[in-house]
């Protein structure tokens, strides 16, 4: 015994001992690696800030040597004026110099005079403005003697006598000045840029094919400290992004040419700026990956036997743990697939069922590799396809199986074994639990370095992953279904009667009760189909959930919610509603609310019933004002008189003016009506609708579905004439959806002996 604990207490040194050594030679390796690349960056900066000097100096030194020859041509031109000569000598006599490729001349009237003529620029530059501007050098602008191209202007006035009788021109070409820098950044081996200070807009760019503007860098991902209002708000400086093109790090470095309003930016890749200490990393890290290697090899060689043995029973056992726990801690799933995962070593651990259950955990460095959409559907479909063919061959309620894209895949699936390459997985171990009714789960890894280890805990523990989350599912199911609505996901009623208790138990002071009813579900439901109506009332629910994220929302009935908010000032409330009714504006919807503030003797169900009666007021206005609008409109039209078999038709309408709903003259033959008096809600068009039509649309949208039946029968014109023919008046009384009774009667006109010809009186009751 004491030479077997003396075995297992050096065994447990050289682990403490080979960890530690490891400890710190990772330490040691990484700060080695660190100074280098911290030198390099510091002299990258450096170097980078010397060269946009140079570059700087030399574009001031050879602009402002372009001016001075400027300042001798426009001397010259001033002389040529003062003797009263054309300037053609001086245009003769030019040739390009610098960077200038040609000359022009800015009259006082706007002409324009060049070697090639003269051309008037009225309305394209202003005299007066550059004679102001006096001596400068443009950025990017338009040529005006030519279309769709720009170049760069350098101004000098010409003066007689103190007086400014032209501005001279000398015009810089891009491709010109483009061409010399950029074979300086070329021999830099760096990005160039220089751009307008004011405007932002690029004179030299080494990268893209045509000119734009500095702010295409604004979109750059820039690292700490950096920002591209910085790199603008300031004269020079360094920065640092990440490049659009490579997804490198680029060092920037950026200085302005003071007088002249431009500025120098000069870039360079990591790459470029790392180079020699990526070969000193590598050798370094190669270095150290030997060491590791040897040191994990000889750690293996210890732990083996020992681990093989222990390591699958502690994982289960905290695995089962977990499970037991799962309706207490919801993140419990997640941990357990972790614990599989780390102890196989894989890339990732899943769980999934044919009941729709989905867990999956991933490893933090591998979340690009993970499976999403199609490809995650693809691939369960895939093993539950051969967990079906296992089960059937088998006939066990728990089988373990393992795929890998071998030669033996690609004959047998050759669809599988593309996928699996395609998404680097080298092999798939994992558990198929099956039930009486042959419905599958299946717990396993991918890229497991412990195969053979993780197959027997696979086996071990799946069948308790499928009880768990069948137990988890069912209680939460019965839990929801209880309480919760099952088209909208909020509150129900059950959850309503439950809460009562709970708000008149706390009594709190600052409590507000909102009573919503949806205007026109019946409308849409009519017209669009109960689908509609139900994407109305999921689109309120969702809408009432967000705008009072945090509170009680229920539904109450049909198209009524209420929502109880706790601990919020009355103004708050009402932001938050007219926030809920801009939401619900864009979609066209409505609804009426009403609210109840709690008071010191009010129980929560009596803000309920005074918040309902509020919101029935509101509804009422809602279609009072609808209706008023609309007979704003048509009480315009004027009225239409004829004669009828009852009284003369002024006589009727002096007694009705005060509550008619409408009036309509129809022919039960051709099923065409002319307006006698338009009610607000029936928009008709005696050229192109039919009147049982217009009468249709109006039941569907106006009036209460519990009278549809009753008033659709009266479409049927026969049974009307019929009715005529008896001597009966059809009459019916019936609501609107504003809950306004209303009496319709269908009259017979003494024009024909048939009863054709019909006079339809609506009035209120």
């Amino acid at each position: 015994m004491a030479i077997k604990y003396g075995k297992r207490k050096h065994r447990k040194n050289n682990i403490v001992y080979t960890i530690i050594s490891t400890v710190l030679l990772c330490i040691v390796f990484l700060s080695m690696v660190n100074y280098f690349y911290n030198n390099a960056e510091e002299e990258a900066y450096e170097a980078l800030h010397i060269q946009t000097k140079q570059i700087k100096d030399d574009m001031h030194l050879q602009l402002m040597s372009d001016r001075e020859n400027l300042v001798s041509m426009a001397n010259f031109a001033a002389k040529l004026y003062a003797d009263g000569e054309s300037y053609d000598l001086m245009f003769d006599s030019f040739k390009p110099i610098g960077l200038i490729d040609n000359i022009g001349i800015l009259n006082s009237d706007n002409t324009f005079v060049t070697k090639m003529g003269t051309v008037n620029l009225d309305g394209l530059i202003s005299f007066e403005t550059e004679k102001i501007q006096g001596t400068y050098i443009s950025g990017r602008v338009k040529d005006l003697t030519k279309e769709n191209h720009e170049i760069i202007r350098s101004a000098v006035p010409i003066k007689v006598d103190g007086e400014t009788v032209g501005i001279l021109y000398g015009v810089i070409g891009l491709d010109t000045i483009g061409e010399k820098y950029n074979n300086m950044a070329k021999e830099l081996e760096a990005q160039l840029f220089v751009h307008d200070k004011e405007t932002g807009n690029l004179v030299i760019d080494t990268i893209h094919d045509t000119l734009g503007n500095i702010s295409f860098m604004k979109e750059r991902q820039y690292n700490k400290g950096y920002s591209y209002e910085k790199m603008i708000s300031s004269d020079k400086g360094f920065t640092s992004f990440v490049s659009a093109y490579t997804d490198e790090n680029l060092y920037v470095h950026y200085s302005t040419i003071e007088d002249l309003g431009w500025v120098i930016t000069l870039a360079r890749y990591e790459s470029q700026v790392f180079a020699k200490t990526h070969v000193i990393s590598r050798i370094l890290l190669m270095s150290f990956c030997a060491f590791v290697v040897i040191m994990v090899l000889y750690m293996m060689m210890i732990m083996r036997s020992e681990k093989r043995q222990h390591s699958a029973m502690g994982c289960a056992s905290n695995v089962r743990k977990l499970l037991l726990e799962i309706n207490q801690q919801q993140n419990n799933i997640t941990k357990s697939l972790k614990f599989i995962s780390d102890f196989a070593d894989s890339r990732s651990s899943m769980f999934f069922d044919t009941d729709n259950n989905d867990h999956v955990y991933i490893k933090p460095s591998s979340e690009n590799q993970l499976l999403l959409d199609g490809d995650r559907e693809y691939f369960q479909l895939g093993l539950l396809r051969y967990a079906a063919k296992l089960h059937k061959i088998n006939q066990m309620p728990v089988n373990v199986m393992c795929i890998t894209p071998n030669a033996h895949l690609i004959k047998t699936n050759p669809d599988f074994f593309a996928f699996l390459k395609k998404h680097g997985i080298r092999e798939v171990s994992f558990a198929v639990v099956a039930d009486k009714n042959n419905r599958f789960s299946i717990l396993g890894c991918i890229n497991p370095r412990k195969s053979k280890a993780v197959r027997i805990l696979l086996e071990d523990v799946a069948v308790c992953f499928s009880i768990a989350l069948y137990n988890k599912n069912h209680l939460n199911k019965t839990e929801l279904a209880a309480t919760t609505d099952s088209l909208t996901g909020v509150l129900n009623r059950v959850a309503y009667k439950q809460d009562l208790l709970v708000f008149d138990k706390e009594r709190s002071e600052k409590f507000t009760c909102i009573y919503i009813d949806v205007n026109e579900l019946h409308f849409r439901n009519n017209k669009y189909g109960h689908a509609a109506g139900d994407e109305m009332l999921l689109y309120i629910a969702n809408t009432l959930k967000d705008v009072f994220f945090g509170y009680k929302v229920y539904r109450m009935g049909g198209d009524e919610f209420l929502v109880f908010i706790q601990d919020t000032e009355p103004e708050a409330v009402d932001e938050a509603i007219k926030v809920l009714n801009g939401q619900l504006e864009i979609k066209d919807y409505h609804v009426a609310i009403g609210i109840s503030y709690r008071t010191q003797n009010t129980n929560t169900e009596e803000m309920v019933r005074e918040a309902e009666i509020r919101m029935y007021e509101a509804k009422a206005q809602y279609y009072q004002n609808k209706e008023q609008k609309s007979i704003a409109k048509t009480e315009e039209k004027g009225y239409l008189q004829i004669k009828t078999g009852i009284l003369e038709i002024d006589t009727m309408l002096s007694v009705l003016k005060e509550h008619y709903n409408g009036i309509y003259r129809v022919s039960l033959d051709s099923d065409k009506a002319r307006r006698i008096l338009m009610p607000a809600y029936l928009d008709y068009n005696e050229e192109e609708e039919h009147f049982s039509v217009l009468l249709k649309k109006y039941v569907y949208d106006m009036v209460d579905p519990d009278f549809h039946r009753a008033l659709i029968s009266f479409f049927n014109y026969d049974a009307l004439k019929t009715q005529f023919i008896e001597g009966r008046t059809p009459t019916i009384t019936y609501k609107k959806i504003s809950g306004e009774t209303v009496i319709l009667s269908v009259y017979k006109l003494d024009d024909d002996g048939v009863g054709n010809n019909t006079l339809w009186v609506f009035a209120k009751d």
